[in-house]
């Protein structure tokens, strides 16, 4: 009995610190993430996204390492670049401002795996054509790929699919199966052979897919946004996000979940986003239980949750520059507008209008001057793309 009790007394002193550490809660209504567009055919298993030298990329989970630059107003396929690379089941690609990390340790549920890993490419090697790859190769504390249970389905608690590059270090996001919440797994970006460590436990009620992070500054500090997306037993997409907490404590700050009414069968598996308030998702195709969805690319604006967070003049900081302003900037003008705009930046490469879903709706190579008489009286983003990969943000009213 005494036992019992000093259990119990353990168990109710954790879960008070845990309430205490985080604030948690669920979305009213569940939102809906706008399709973009249907991908290519031979993209029906994408399972990784990021956006990179002002380009969303993604690519497959197998076979022969291929990145697609999709065109964000439709989807399609605009530009692919190789790597004589082969995946066993690469679920997941993170990056920081010098690498990309491809994270091949999917499928590993029903044959547990022996040779997971990760694979770091130079950022720069790519630009100039090359994919040299180093290995960092691991395995999970507490995990036996030969233990009892391997032939059972679900089998394991150390399937992963989603990833982000913090620090120094790496965390891995595991896709539990049974117990619907996810276990994150540290270990360092070097490449060497690791035992990846167990660093903290996130309910998300269901099966975590994909993960972004973004890291700002701006005046009142350094804020951070993590944000996973996945899917429930029955196929049905959420978004969770975390933010304001310190360092890596991703178990505390504030935890939303956002439950997404797409059809059943919308299996999201990646996420990104340019400016922690407006994301992109991509799903597999699915076709099970009389239920079919294609591969698709997906937007969602999250701007009810974050903008209070995320002031306009927080910069991101991580991975690739990207500012954001407050309207009393004078550099996009006239503001509000009766149709045309002058962009006063240097070096512009391309130049982006998109609505407050994040749907691209115009598109202009390096004009200073954009025309908006065709759009409808309202907000919109203006995304400036510089020659030196800079994504700058204007939000721009339409009389």
């Amino acid at each position: 009995m005494k036992k019992d009790a000093l259990l119990l007394f353990i168990l109710l002193t954790s879960y008070a610190l845990q309430a205490n550490a985080q604030s948690y809660s669920t979305a009213k209504e569940p939102l809906t993430a706008t399709v973009v567009g249907e991908l290519a055919p031979e993209l029906g298993n994408s399972s990784a996204l990021l956006y990179w030298e002002g380009s969303l990329w993604t690519s497959n989970d197998h076979g022969t390492l291929t990145l697609h630059r999709l065109d964000t107003l439709t989807g399609r396929t605009l530009q692919t670049v190789g790597c004589d690379t082969s995946f066993s089941d690469m679920e997941e690609v993170a990056q920081d401002s010098d690498y990309f990390y491809f994270g091949d340790f999917g499928n590993n549920h029903e044959q547990l795996r022996g040779d997971l890993r990760i694979l770091r490419l130079r950022k720069s090697d790519l630009t100039h054509g090359f994919c040299r790859f180093d290995t960092i190769a691991f395995t999970y504390s507490g995990y036996d790929p030969n233990g009892e249970g391997a032939d059972r389905l679900p089998s394991t608690d150390y399937d992963c699919e989603a990833m982000v590059a913090v620090g120094d270090s790496l965390y891995l996001f595991t896709k539990q199966w049974t117990s619907q919440q996810t276990t994150c797994f540290a270990l360092p970006k070097e490449p060497g052979i690791y035992t990846a460590l167990p660093h903290c436990s996130i309910n998300v009620e269901g099966m975590a897919t994909g993960a972004c992070h973004m890291l700002f500054n701006s005046s009142e500090g350094t804020k951070q946004v993590l944000a996973l997306c996945g899917y429930s037993l029955f196929v049905q997409p959420f978004v969770y996000l975390i933010y304001g907490f310190e360092g890596n404590a991703f178990n505390e700050g504030h935890h939303i979940r956002l439950p997404l009414d797409n059809p059943m069968g919308t299996q999201t598996e990646a996420i990104t986003s340019v400016d922690g308030i407006h994301y992109w998702l991509t799903n597999e195709s699915f076709n099970h239980f009389g239920l079919s969805q294609p591969a698709q690319l997906l937007s969602l604006d999250l701007s009810d949750y974050m903008t209070d967070y995320l002031r306009p003049d927080s910069t991101h900081t991580q991975g690739l520059p990207f500012t954001i302003k407050d309207n009393g900037v004078t550099d996009v003008h006239p503001n509000p507008t009766d149709g045309t705009v002058t962009i006063d930046l240097p070096d512009i490469e391309r130049v982006e209008v998109l609505d407050n879903s994040g749907r691209l709706l115009l598109q202009s190579g390096d004009s200073h001057t954009l025309d908006l008489q065709s759009l409808d009286a309202g907000t919109y983003m203006i995304r400036i793309v510089t020659q030196q990969g800079s994504v700058i943000s204007r939000k721009v009213v339409k009389q």
